[in-house]
């Protein structure tokens, strides 16, 4: 009888739930460890996007899909090909949007840039190493070739412009394959990644705008 209630005492739910944290929180660290270890050698990184921006308040959402490149530190192209075609690149403190349809490239100074495509970009490089600084993360449960964390911003950290960051990442790259982004409105915007590449070479110039004669420059505060 006494061996039976010692037995109920291990496993009350109590318990478990001990043990249970003690293991996420365990495996959070591992989880971590590897995703800093991938940002510090993360030089190069390009892949296709599929972006879908959902709208709370009109119950709507927006697809669009092209590719993403990236070199280490901060040079960002963002190439949307479908519906619109248009350019985000992001380069040394400045961001430009090129519009091909309306003809016009959007300039922003480093200030926006936590509000441009590299705030998309939560889980690649160096930065990671201050997850744990700038993000209260949570565990939310792995699959065979997945784990996913949730981040949320710690109060006056200026590490994001959203409220909370979902990021799934492969397993075996220990990178973001899905990121959902959630803002204070309840607007989310969420970025698959596939046809990966890492630290492979990337096109002469891409971090260039490429412009047809007439197109017009706008500066925005």
């Amino acid at each position: 009888m006494k061996r039976l209630v010692q037995l109920s005492v291990l496993l009350s739910p109590v318990v478990l739930a001990v043990l249970g944290a003690g293991s996420s929180e365990d495996r959070l660290e591992q989880i971590l460890a590897k995703l800093k270890h991938s940002g510090d050698s993360l030089e190069t990184f390009s892949a296709r996007f599929e972006q879908t921006d959902h709208d709370f308040i009109l119950e709507e959402e927006e697809s669009s899909v092209g590719k993403l490149y990236l070199s280490v530190p901060g040079s960002i192209r963002w190439e949307y090909i479908e519906p619109n075609e248009k350019v985000l690149l992001v380069k040394e403190e400045l961001v430009q949007l090129y519009n091909k349809v309306a003809g016009q490239v959007q300039e922003f100074d480093g200030d926006r840039i936590k509000g441009s495509g590299a705030g998309l970009l939560v889980g690649f490089g160096s930065s990671n190493e201050k997850i744990r600084e700038n993000y209260d993360v949570r565990f939310l449960g792995e699959t065979d070739n997945t784990a996913t964390l949730k981040l949320i911003p710690k109060p006056d950290s200026g590490a994001s412009v959203f409220t909370a960051i979902e990021l799934t990442l492969d397993k075996q790259r220990w990178i973001p394959v899905r990121s959902v982004f959630h803002e204070a409105n309840k607007d989310r915007t969420v970025v698959r990644f596939d046809s990966i590449e890492i630290n492979g070479s990337l096109p002469s110039g891409i971090f260039e705008l490429q412009l047809p004669p007439g197109v017009e420059f706008i500066k925005s505060q």
